[in-house]
Order: structure tokens, then sequence, then C-alpha cells
């Protein structure tokens, strides 16, 4: 099973060039963890729960506002690093992660993770960590753009692009329900649904309980590149 999961992790792109040897020896460092779906894997401001490496399942990673409503800032799917600043600065989760679907991960403490690189004289695994870091760092930035410049009817535009991979592809409800659309967009649900109610007379999609399916992706497009708060 260790050689599995060891192929599993030299799947992450940042560690492709690691031999086996040097791949197993990362995941002797950390240890594997299942959570059944809608479990939390980690709550925000708990001590730090250290990196984890999504080998199948879903996570969402989300913050709570004060009245309960969620917002999904970032969807974690096989294979990827999540919660890595952690084991970098050793400070409290920055965030929740939940298990949308039931999830296998590989997990490695601050402290397994300081003994790691210790022993690790190749680069590989640091700058690993750095690129990991400046591409979440970057998400967040666009969605603080997106928040403060966007209307809901541009970021709804932009998110049914995102998901249908410019149009190609029909966004799955059930992978997708409504709550979880209004969670990445940080808006109340009945605003999403106003959203693809208008887009779907404008002609640009077509919204029904199973799928959303792009139409026009240039009037969406048209959409998000014009449409300002």
């Amino acid at each position: 099973m260790t050689e599995e999961y060891t192929k599993l992790l030299g799947s992450v792109s940042y560690f492709k060039n690691l031999n086996l040897a040097e791949l197993a020896k990362i995941i002797s460092s950390g240890q594997l963890k299942r959570y059944k779906k809608n479990r939390y894997i980690y709550s925000k401001d708990e001590p730090a729960a250290g990196m984890f490496v999504l080998f199948s399942g879903k996570v969402h990673l989300c913050n709570y506002g004060c009245d309960g409503q969620s917002q999904i800032f970032s969807i974690i799917e096989p294979v990827t690093m999540f919660n890595e600043v952690t084991v970098i600065d050793g400070e409290p989760n920055p965030a929740t992660a939940l298990a949308v679907k039931d999830c296998l991960t590989w997990n490695i403490s601050y402290k397994d993770f300081e003994n790691l690189v210790r022993k690790f004289p190749d680069p590989v695994v640091g700058l690993a960590m750095m690129k990991v870091l400046a591409g979440r760092t970057r998400e967040l930035i666009n969605l603080c753009g997106d928040l403060s410049f966007r209307t809901v009817v541009s970021r709804c535009a932009k998110l049914i692009l995102d998901l249908s991979g410019d149009g190609a592809n029909k966004i799955d409800r059930r992978e997708f329900p409504l709550a979880d659309l209004s969670a990445l967009l940080a808006t109340a649900p009945e605003s999403i649904s106003r959203c693809l109610s208008w887009l779907d007379k404008q002609g640009f999609i077509s919204a029904d309980r199973a799928h959303i399916t792009v139409i026009k992706p240039e009037e969406l497009l048209k959409i998000v590149t014009t449409e300002t708060a």
C-alpha cells in the first residue's frame, strides 16, 4: 500500500522530479487519515493541523461568518496539497476544511515537517511549498478583487465559466448545489438564484434542477469583462 500512495504523492506536480525512494521518505514522515463525508478535517483558529495531501475525495476550504453563512475560497480535489502554511509557521489553521466526499489524505505535522526538511538536503520540498503558497496567494488576491470590484452577476458569470471549462462542460448541480455556489461567491443563495434565473432568461445559460449548461459563453465573458460594482 505504501508504494501505491508513494506513486500518488509523485503525481503532485511539485514532486514529479523525486524518485520513489525519496517519495517514500516523505510518505513515512506523515500518516494516512480518512474522513467521512460532511466531517470537518480541521477548524479555523485551532492549533496547526499540519499539511495535507488529498489522495481521494473532495474538500472545501472555507470560513464561517457570525451568522453561520459560509464562504468557500478553495475547492480541493485529488491530488493536491492544502493547509501547507501551518507547517511553515506552526500557527493556527487559517481556515476550516470540510470533507464534502469521503476522503483519504496524507498528513504531516509542523514538527515532523521541520525534521523532514532538515533530513532532506534537496531543495525540491522547499521549492514545492513556495510554489503552492504563491498559487494560494494569487487565488486570494483574485478573490478579493472579485468581491471588491465585480457585481454579483459578474461574479456568477465568471464562476459558471470557471466551473464549466469556459462552457465546454455541463455543471452538475449535485456537485455544486445552490448553497455551495453562494458560498463560493460570498453571497446569499437567493442572490445566486436570481442571477441564474436572469442569465437563463437572457438565453446565456440553461439552468434546470440537474445541470447548468452554458449556451453563449461569449455573452458571459462580456459580462465578466464589463460589469463592475
